[in-house]
């Protein structure tokens, strides 16, 4: 089968790593990376088109994936988070001959600011929908179009245990995870209690100078939702901060050297697992993650992966499974196999969705 693939396709994102899949899977696969266009424009003029949702990169968006359409005439459009693709744009990829799909990994309805005026008046027009957020189920049923639900995972190519000798990625706990003001207090208190602690992630850098400014206030009024926050300088959080995101084998590595991974959830939606849920097991860290029903049924508490539901039992674990590095292997071990046998990696993940799509 012949796909396009529209995503952002930048390095060690997950989409690249879906499409991949799809091409493991035995398909001819041509990708647009639609996010590149708005790279290469300001961030104040990224902001106005976005909230417009109109302007060159919008045109240069839908013009991109037309052309790559009518160059390559794929059998399917897989499109992933396409806030900005237009009604039109997908009456004329019809008309080419694709079956049209999109999927999202982040919730769509439940945040005003991930929504669209051009998604809201496009999303009817996939013949299929995938999602991977249980709890925007009846959203979508609402929508009266095919769907199939698929749980998030891993890239088994890219997350898999990576051991180094490089101490940068030797650590007790380690978060790679952008910044959220209950992760904040938690990473916090893990450090204060003299827990070796690495964090990397987006909009941490706040946290190690105090300063502010207008882009970071708009920015992390948005990740906290309604959750207060201020802007100062913390010495505990600076100290465990190691940078921005990390990507493809740094990503493995710093994993890897945690002797236990955090799985912090968002709280500005209702989260029941994201992908590091299954790529810190994949990577041979122990899984210590927010206690959900999802996990619950993902890995066996106790034995594949533990869970927390408070400061309190966040801390007592990380303290005995730093005293007990025997039961911590084990854990980190039989996640590992979890994973596997499991089928949680991407490719297992899109061969269901693909079986599924050819029952609808």
């Amino acid at each position: 089968m012949k796909i396009l693939f529209a995503g952002q396709l930048s390095g060690g994102q997950t989409s690249l790593m879906r499409m991949r899949a799809f091409e493991r899977l035995g398909h001819t696969v041509h990708g647009v990376d639609t996010m590149e266009p708005w790279t290469r424009t300001s961030w104040l003029k990224r902001q106005a088109q976005r909230r417009l949702e109109c302007g060159p990169v919008v045109d240069e968006v839908n013009r991109s994936v037309l052309e790559a359409a009518r160059a390559f005439r794929p059998d399917l459009l897989w499109a992933e988070k396409q806030e900005f693709l237009r009604a039109e744009t997908l009456a004329e990829m019809r008309n080419l001959g694709a079956r049209l799909v999109h999927f999202t990994p982040d919730p769509y309805f439940t945040l005003a600011w991930k929504r669209t005026r051009l998604m809201d008046d496009s999303i009817r027009a996939f013949d299929v929908l995938v999602y991977s957020k249980s709890y925007e189920r009846c959203d979508y049923e609402a929508l009266a179009r095919p769907l199939i639900y698929v749980p998030l995972g891993y890239c088994d190519e890219v997350h898999r245990p990576l051991a180094s000798d490089d101490q940068r990625w030797s650590c007790s706990v380690a978060s790679l995870g952008g910044w959220e003001p209950h992760r904040q207090l938690l990473l916090h208190a893990i450090a204060a209690s003299g827990v070796d602690v690495k964090i990397w992630g987006f909009h941490w850098e706040f946290l190690c100078d105090g300063r502010w400014t207008p882009r970071r206030h708009v920015i992390l009024r948005q990740e906290a939702g309604p959750a207060r926050f201020s802007f100062q300088y913390d010495e505990v959080i600076a100290r465990a901060y190691q940078g921005g995101e990390v990507y493809g084998d740094d990503y493995a590595r710093a994993l890897t050297g945690a002797r236990i991974g955090i799985g912090f959830l968002r709280r500005v939606c209702p989260e029941q697992h994201t992908s590091r849920s299954f790529e810190i097991p994949a990577c041979g860290s122990m899984l210590l993650a927010e206690r959900t029903n999802e996990h619950q049924q993902f890995f066996i508490e106790g034995k594949e992966a533990e869970f927390f539901a408070s400061e309190e039992e966040l801390l007592h674990k990380i303290r005995f499974y730093r005293a007990n590095e025997a039961s911590r292997r084990r854990i980190a071990e039989s996640g590992y196999k979890r994973c596997v046998d499991g089928q949680y990696a991407y490719v297992h993940r899109l061969r269901a969705v693909l079986d599924g799509m050819q029952r609808i």
